[in-house]
C-alpha cells in the first residue's frame, strides 16, 4: 500500500514512562507520491519534557487530545504501510508502546519499518 513517513516528539527517551507529545505522518503511494498528511499535538497527561529540544510547551498541549483519542485515526493512516523514520527503532518503539496502551495493537506486533538514519 505504500509508506508512512513519520516523526514523533516525546517527553523523554523511555517508552515505558515517557509519552508522545506530537505525531506527524506523510502517507505515500508506492510510487512515492503523497497520498495524505496527518499531524497532531498530543496531551501526554504529564510534563511535556524537554521543551528546549522539541519546542512544545505545556500550554501547547493543554487542549490537545490524548493519544488514545487519536489512535484510531492514526492507525487508519498507517494501516498496511511500511513505516519510515529517522532513528526508526526509537520512534517505532514509542509508537508501538502507545498503540498497545490505547488497545489498538497487540503486544509484540511491530509493523515493518525503514530507518533513514541507517
Amino acid at each position: 500500500r505504500g509508506y508512512a513517513v513519520f516523526d514523533l516528539e516525546t517527553t523523554g527517551f523511555s517508552p515505558r514512562s515517557d509519552r508522545i507529545v506530537e505525531v506527524g505522518v506523510v502517507a505515500l503511494h508506492p510510487d512515492g507520491s503523497v497520498e495524505d498528511e496527518w499531524e497532531t499535538l498530543v496531551n501526554p497527561g504529564r510534563d511535556v519534557g524537554a521543551t528546549r529540544v522539541h519546542g512544545i510547551t505545556a500550554s501547547d498541549v493543554l487542549g490537545a487530545p490524548r493519544f488514545r483519542d487519536v489512535a484510531e485515526d492514526l492507525e487508519e493512516v498507517l494501516e498496511g504501510r511500511a513505516l519510515v523514520a529517522h532513528n526508526a527503532s526509537f520512534d517505532v518503539r514509542f509508537l508501538t508502546s502507545e498503540m498497545v496502551r490505547a488497545g489498538r495493537l497487540a503486544t509484540g506486533a511491530v509493523p515493518p519499518s525503514v530507518c533513514t538514519m541507517v
